[in-house]
């Protein structure tokens, strides 16, 4: 983040920009609308008012911007048929689309969290027809979630690293993007346990 862009964190603009970058973030996972929210929360410095305009308006922006998603989805089914996607994003459509699939509600809620997630599972659930209130409640829930998670990282960070505004907002994007790794860890060491049981069960067995 540049000067200009740590000076945003304090301009009336960041409530206009805050929403904008939000919800395209949700259609184009590229755009840093979590790291604009952590850094916001890393410079808030106490001030609740700052950060309840925070939540309100990234949480307004998430949640338009899961409509869109939902949206492009419904016109990729009114089409009757998808583009062809790198093998990334078809893996993470894959994932999103088992996830939906088992979970419903509360998978629209947890897949914000996984790389590529929000924007996989929003767009699938238009594709696959999923019932629009349901969406509705689920991603109004899951944008009020993640967008609180933003901003109690950033928080975090601005506590750790004090020296400037910029290594402020740089140590709550550089904590909010390690954290889905180092929570990953855990999951894959428990994977790998299970197929050792799973194996050694098998052996025994035959």
């Amino acid at each position: 983040m540049t000067g200009a862009g740590t000076g945003l964190l304090f301009s009336p603009w960041l409530w206009l920009v805050m929403p904008l970058i939000v919800s395209i973030d949700a259609v184009i996972p590229i755009v840093p609308g979590d790291e604009l929210v952590m850094a916001a929360g890393a410079v808030a410095d106490g001030d609740i008012r700052y950060i309840l305009l925070v939540l309100l308006t990234a949480g307004a922006g998430a949640f338009i911007g899961d409509q869109a998603a939902y949206a492009v989805g419904r016109a990729r089914l009114r089409r009757g048929g998808d583009a062809v996607l790198g093998p990334r994003r078809q893996k993470a459509m894959d994932l999103a689309r088992g996830a939906l699939a088992k979970g419903g509600m509360s998978a629209l809620v947890a897949a914000r969290f996984l790389p590529g997630g929000r924007t996989a599972v929003n767009m699938l659930a238009g594709r696959l027809g999923y019932p629009r209130p349901q969406f509705r409640a689920a991603t109004l829930v899951g944008a009020t979630v993640s967008v609180s998670y933003a901003i109690t990282i950033g928080t975090v960070a601005g506590h750790i690293v004090q020296d400037s505004p910029l290594f402020v907002a740089l140590g709550g994007m550089a904590l909010g993007a390690s954290v889905p790794l180092i929570v990953g860890v855990p999951a894959r060491v428990v994977r790998g346990l299970r197929r050792r049981r799973h194996a050694t069960e098998a052996t025994v067995e035959a």
